[in-house]
């Protein structure tokens, strides 16, 4: 094991109160069980002045058991074992903590907003706004943003929650109720105007970002105006992909290929 791979595990470990001994010990015994003390104080790197202390301290916690005598050997809990008691505790203390904190809280809403910065902070919120989402999904996405969180889409899906996707890319096998955008040279439009991804969940949570050359940021809310603002927005592009897929002939000849001359004139009144 390197060096950089022992501090990472050592300071995750830290995290539940393991001290940097007993991080080390545990290791130490899950590569080698069945030695003494001795032995896990040569091969950790624990001081043999505090060796005894440390694997004592272990013991009384159930980390590791101490079987035979002179000299005494000791074995690590299974990892598998190990792994479950903490994720068992820390579920059981965060869910202490909600309720205790339910208890003093106003219960008021949400109503400031989050801003993120940066692509992977971005697409970090959306997974979780996916994964905590119960009833309903609706999204606007393209294809790139879409490869990074299909997954945790598709498990939703299979959880039971109702998604409705506003597709932008090639058609492909994704969750839910589609509608494809299928107005031409959206790749070109986007490296000039960058890509957006709006999320909404159960009424309760809306993502809207931009992504770019320039950057991405996004922000994440649950004020009400700005959620049906996004629902407007959303809506709108359904219609727009209804639409055109009836009439697209007709809509290239009144306004151009996506919609070029309309844009145009729709630039002119905004920007």
């Amino acid at each position: 094991m390197t060096a950089k791979k022992e501090k990472l595990i050592i300071d995750k470990m830290a995290e539940f109160g393991f001290t940097k001994y007993e991080a080390k010990a545990y290791i130490t015994l899950l590569e080698d069980d069945d030695i003494s003390a001795y032995e896990v104080s040569k091969r950790s790197g624990v001081p043999q002045s505090k060796i005894y202390e440390t694997v004592n301290n272990l013991v009384e916690e159930g980390i590791i058991i101490a079987q035979g005598e002179n000299p005494v050997r000791y074995s690590p809990l299974p990892l598998k074992e190990f792994i479950q008691r903490y994720r068992n505790k820390m579920e059981k203390s965060l869910n202490t903590l909600e309720k205790e904190l339910k208890k003093i809280s106003r219960g008021t809403d949400i109503d400031y907003m989050w801003h993120f910065d940066g692509f992977d902070s971005c697409l970090e919120k959306v997974r979780d706004i996916i994964e905590q989402a119960e009833e309903k999904i609706v999204l606007e996405i393209w294809e790139q943003e879409y490869q990074e969180i299909g997954s945790e889409l598709k498990a939703a899906g299979k959880r039971g929650v109702k998604i409705i996707i506003i597709y932008y890319g090639e058609e492909r096998d994704l969750p839910g109720r589609v509608y494809y955008h299928r107005l031409e040279r959206l790749q070109e439009y986007t490296s000039s105007q960058g890509r957006w991804l709006t999320v909404l969940a159960d009424k309760n949570d809306c993502f809207f970002g931009s992504f770019s050359a320039e950057g991405t940021e996004g922000i994440w809310t649950q004020n009400q105006a700005f959620m049906l603002m996004a629902q407007s927005f959303i809506s709108h592009d359904i219609y727009i992909a209804e639409i055109y897929d009836k009439f697209s002939r007709e809509m290239d000849r009144e306004f151009g290929p996506n919609l070029t001359r309309l844009r145009a004139r729709i630039e002119d009144y905004l920007l």
